[in-house]
């Protein structure tokens, strides 16, 4: 009798198995529409797609991807210059999943190019003689790869879309 043929096939089984489900939760959560997206941007978010649908998934959002020349597509009177300048943009839509609400927002698809990020952030600093605290604005300074930039987009689009109502 081969028995361990057996326990390597019902092992590839489960694997095959668990891989399957992994991949079926990752598209519940994140979906890439378009494989022709600007430059090397679609591998970048392909290897990217299980960071994405953690996130996704421990906020309750899915997150749909589609190149953003779709956008113009039915219109028929867009001109060559706008549609030059959806060449390289991504259209980014994060959708709650509890109450449907939805927003996107467009997104530089070019992987090759860093994107500033400036922020303010409070400064304090104590005077030594009088223990006096003084509250001051600084600046910090950070470049992204694109795909930290799409990070930051989702996370500010995911906020959006689930803060709570204080009306």
């Amino acid at each position: 009798m081969n028995t361990p043929k057996i326990f390597n096939r019902i092992e590839r089984q489960i694997e095959k198995h668990k891989l399957n489900k992994r991949i079926s939760e990752i598209n519940n959560y994140v979906k890439i529409h378009d494989v022709n997206t600007y430059g090397d941007s679609f591998n970048q978010m392909y290897n990217a797609r299980e960071v994405m649908a953690n996130y996704a998934k421990k906020k309750g959002i899915s997150i749909d991807i589609y190149d953003a020349k779709k956008l113009l597509e039915d219109d028929e009177f867009v001109s060559p210059v706008i549609e030059n300048k959806f060449s390289d943009k991504l259209n980014v839509i994060v959708t709650n999943l509890l109450n449907g609400k939805s927003e996107s927002k467009i997104v530089s698809a070019n992987t090759d190019k860093t994107y500033k990020k400036i922020a303010e952030i409070p400064i304090v600093v104590s005077t030594k003689p009088d223990n006096l605290d003084i509250m001051r604005k600084g600046t910090r300074q950070t470049e992204d790869s694109f795909i930290r930039n799409l990070y930051r987009n989702i996370e500010f689009l995911t906020n959006s879309v689930t803060r709570k109502n204080t009306k």
